[in-house]
């Protein structure tokens, strides 16, 4: 399988221009087959960014840990002029004290300087060869260069999370769909946030959207909650062992209705979550699902298994409660899971949905809300189980939009089997002209 990572075009987003302009430097030793040279670069490119990160820390932020540790470093310097010891003592301090660094990326750049040292000094083997890093070892530093550290910003995640939030409400009106919130939050946050600055940001966003109920909040919830539900879907084990480890935390809910029903949609799709959670929030959710439309219909995490979750979802839709599901909660049921088996019982129940209608009103609605979107997933059985339970209900035959809905089924049908005669079905047939 060939490796599609373009070194060069990840250079383009190294976030410090001084440390792009030296990086090329690399670059042109890397594309020249000169594997010593890069490595030996790369490592004085790595501790260039580092100075650089701190200062800018310190700069923007007046961030105390990065003056320590601009300060213990010089100390260092002044000690021994020509040790380097400094050098590996400041990727340990940045990584202990700083979000800059996690543990992996640490590691990595320590090996990057193992790496330098021998490729650096005259270490020669028992042929009298110095030591030269091949192209797939020069590759991989590089690589773990750019992605652990010269790609991504210096940031507090204090600060990070005040800017963008603050971002998401001015930008919520051209944000306006999913594909353009992941696109903006990918390239202006998540690919500079190392684990530390993802775990801060999402215990902020879960405040925000599931634990506060003041008007800013409630305006920003549904941007807020696309940010969460797009970080989450980043490393979900992360953020799973994030709400395992900080329960208290995560199971201190708003007693609000808005919040817990945007928490069902959020356990909708991550269910694993739910019982992760303390009794006292299990309860509170069970609560509003047994009270709140869309919740009921996406709470299945609170049933047995998802077919029992649909079979009372039927039994409830049948019994002359006169639910009203709108489009967002069809499209979210069918996002709980892509199984085949599913996809035939969300049809299912959007035909009892349909033919449960007790007013023209209600069918025009169900129709479209519920009918329409899956009819392409309708098969022959599933077109004649809805004509069948359209004609036993005038509701839906009667009105005045069921002439051009219902023609839309019999295209169905006609789609899978052109022989498909609909005049046996004689009150859904003669509705048709």
């Amino acid at each position: 399988m060939l490796d599609e990572y373009s070194i060069e075009q990840r250079a383009t987003q190294i976030f410090d221009a001084r440390s792009k302009e030296y990086f090329s430097e690399v670059l042109s030793c890397y594309a020249a087959g000169n594997y010593r040279s890069a490595v030996v670069m790369l490592w004085s490119v790595v501790v260039c960014d580092l100075l650089f990160k701190l200062q800018h820390l310190v700069d923007l932020y007046g961030d105390d840990k990065a003056k320590g540790i601009l300060a213990e470093i010089s100390k260092l310097q002044e000690a021994n002029e020509r040790s380097s010891e400094w050098e590996s003592k400041m990727v340990e301090l940045v990584a202990e004290q700083t979000q800059l660094l996690d543990f992996p990326e640490r590691e990595n750049l320590l090996h990057l300087q193992r790496q330098r040292h021998l490729a650096a000094h005259p270490v020669i083997d028992a042929n009298f060869q110095l030591h030269r890093p091949n192209r797939d070892t020069a590759r991989a530093l590089i690589r773990n260069a750019l992605d652990g550290l010269l790609t991504k910003a210096p940031i507090l995640s204090k600060k990070i999370i005040s800017d963008l939030v603050e971002d998401l409400e001015q930008a919520s009106g051209i944000l306006i769909n999913d594909k353009r919130l992941r696109s903006y939050l990918e390239s202006k946050y998540f690919s500079r946030f190392n684990p530390g600055v993802e775990k801060a940001v999402f215990k902020a966003l879960w405040k925000f959207v599931f634990r506060l109920t003041d008007e800013k909040c409630e305006k920003n919830r549904a941007i807020n909650y696309s940010a969460l539900i797009l970080l989450y879907g980043r490393n979900p084990a992360q953020f799973q062992a994030q709400v395992e480890a900080d329960r208290d935390y995560f199971s201190t809910i708003a007693a609000g209705n808005s919040p817990i029903v945007y928490l069902i949609h959020f356990l909708s799709r991550s269910a694993s979550i739910y019982m992760s959670l303390a009794d006292h929030a299990k309860a509170v959710i069970q609560h509003t699902a047994e009270k709140e439309t869309s919740a009921r219909c996406l709470a299945w995490f609170i049933a047995p298994s998802l077919q029992e979750h649909a079979d009372r979802l039927r039994a409830w839709i049948v019994a002359g409660d006169l639910p009203q599901i709108g489009r967002e909660t069809w499209d979210a049921l069918r996002e709980i899971s892509d199984s085949p088996e599913w996809e035939k019982t969300l049809v299912s129940l959007a035909s009892a949905y349909y033919v449960a209608s007790t007013s023209y009103d209600s069918a025009d609605k169900r129709f479209n809300e519920a009918i329409r979107p899956l009819l392409p997933k309708f098969d022959l059985d599933d077109c004649i189980t809805l004509i069948q339970g359209i004609e036993r209900n005038d509701q839906t035959w009667g009105r005045r939009g069921a002439c051009r809905d219902h023609r839309e089924l019999r295209a169905r049908a006609m789609e899978i089997d052109p022989a498909f005669n609909s005049t046996q079905y004689t009150v859904f047939n003669r509705h048709l002209n």
